[in-house]
């Protein structure tokens, strides 16, 4: 008798810690109708060094494309916004274990990426490229780079590009990782390497900085245009965050940002068929 009272009362106490854990802001189906901005805060985790999207000037203030990007998305909102800045590598993680709400860091929509998170609508175009130097002949193509030394910032998807081309074109290319495109490009200037591959406005940005020392010499290799990345379970605030997006692209604030710099709107007709090599 006594264990079977037992049994029920562990049911009766079971069914209770099930429903109130639904209740809790801890349950996972919760957590995907809550909203991350309802405290007032854009919390958003940023890689500070790859110009010109998001990075350090000389008063070591955080700037660039993204930075801008996100202030335009909060004051939207409504709300504040907190950056915490983070190494790429890391910054996916960062996301998963609730140290920030958000990434806006030239983060490029993919399709393992839409697997794994929540990405809002694309806000500008992105494809990767390769960069040459002036005084060298240019590479136009990956096979081009046979027996030369390539340059990406580590786990980007240029990175991973580089990677998988090498070993589908069977291509003898050396590709040497870095922290982050700054000292990619050094690398590139002191003739440490011969090429560099990666973001289209990245590279627009440099070669403008340094027209007789830089080149895109390749294509656009794809097509991968970058969006606002939040948990899986997150959908509230991408549903919210992409309507801030289209209201910023239909008042020209986004297009604004573009041109400051990029100097060419890359915020309209965003070709949205993802080309991703991975």
């Amino acid at each position: 008798m006594k264990r079977k009272l037992l049994g029920v009362s562990l049911l009766v106490l079971l069914v209770t810690a099930l429903v109130l854990t639904g209740c809790s802001s801890g349950g996972t189906k919760t957590a995907a109708k809550e909203d991350s901005l309802a405290d007032g805060v854009l919390s958003v985790g940023v890689d500070d060094t790859y110009l010109p999207m998001e990075f350090r000037n000389d008063q070591n203030e955080l700037v660039g494309f993204d930075i801008d990007f996100a202030n335009a998305l909060a004051e939207q909102l409504g709300v504040s916004v907190e950056f915490q800045t983070v190494a790429w590598d890391g910054i996916f993680n960062g996301l998963n274990a609730k140290q920030y709400d958000a990434i806006i860091s030239s983060t490029s929509i993919t399709p393992d990426r839409l697997k794994g998170f929540s990405m809002t609508d694309p806000y500008v175009a992105n494809g990767i490229v390769i960069v040459s130097r002036k005084d060298a002949t240019p590479v136009k193509t990956f096979k081009e780079l046979e027996g030369k030394t390539l340059g990406a910032q580590i786990e980007t998807t240029a990175d991973i590009a580089a990677e998988k081309l090498k070993t589908d074109e069977n291509v003898n290319v050396e590709i040497k990782k870095f922290d982050g495109m700054l000292d990619a490009f050094a690398a590139l200037q002191g003739k440490q390497i011969d090429n560099v591959i990666t973001d289209a406005g990245v590279a627009m940005y440099y070669v403008a900085q340094n027209p007789d020392l830089f080149v895109v010499s390749s294509d656009v290799l794809t097509n991968e245009p970058i969006g606002v990345t939040s948990r899986i379970d997150d959908t509230a605030t991408t549903e919210k965050l992409n309507e801030a997006i289209k209201a910023l692209q239909k008042n020209g604030k986004l297009s604004e940002i573009s041109m400051k710099w990029f100097g060419k709107d890359m915020t309209k007709d965003i070709d949205t068929k993802l080309v991703v090599i991975e």
